[in-house]
């Protein structure tokens, strides 16, 4: 029996070759009722669990930031994506890293510091939501809006998919 997914729009249940295609339909007719989703535009990715996301070996892939950002920017969002200084010795193409962090479409969190923080600290300034799979559980008590903010994701061929 193949494996099914349950669409995040609808939660109706697809078999994975038809997910990607109904994903779309689905996304677009939201857009033509003028659904909306959240009201911040700025959403801040928390680089280091995008790149993990279903990684071989634990290799964090630079792919899987690239598709994030695109995914996002379609949607409508302003994706601020940040990532820790140490991915870039770890990343499976830390060339392409670089000319996104050159370009500014990457953030790069100071050298010793806590990336997670940086994400905080700019969603805080920024007025953002933030787009990880991490529960930030260090930080709940130190910031209780956190929880509210905190936008969980699914990665698919297609994009990236907000929960």
């Amino acid at each position: 029996m193949p494996k099914r997914a349950r669409c995040p729009h609808c939660d109706r249940l697809f078999t994975r070759d038809r997910f990607d295609d109904h994903i779309h339909r689905c996304r677009a007719r939201g857009m033509n009722r003028g659904e909306v989703r959240r009201t911040r535009k700025a959403v801040v990715v928390d680089g280091n669990n995008v790149a993990h996301h279903l990684s071989p070996n634990g290799v964090p892939r630079v792919a899987n930031l690239v598709l994030a950002q695109s995914s996002l920017l379609k949607a409508g969002l302003k994706p601020i994506v940040v990532v820790s200084a140490a991915i870039k010795h770890k990343i499976d193409n830390p060339e392409v890293l670089q000319e996104m962090i050159a370009k500014r479409e990457v953030i790069e969190a100071p050298r010793g510091t806590d990336d997670d923080l940086t994400v905080i600290k700019l969603a805080q300034n920024n007025n953002a939501d933030i787009v990880s799979n991490d529960r930030f559980l260090g930080f709940i008590s130190k910031f209780p809006w956190l929880q509210s903010r905190l936008m969980k994701y699914r990665m698919t061929p297609a994009g990236l998919i907000l929960r």
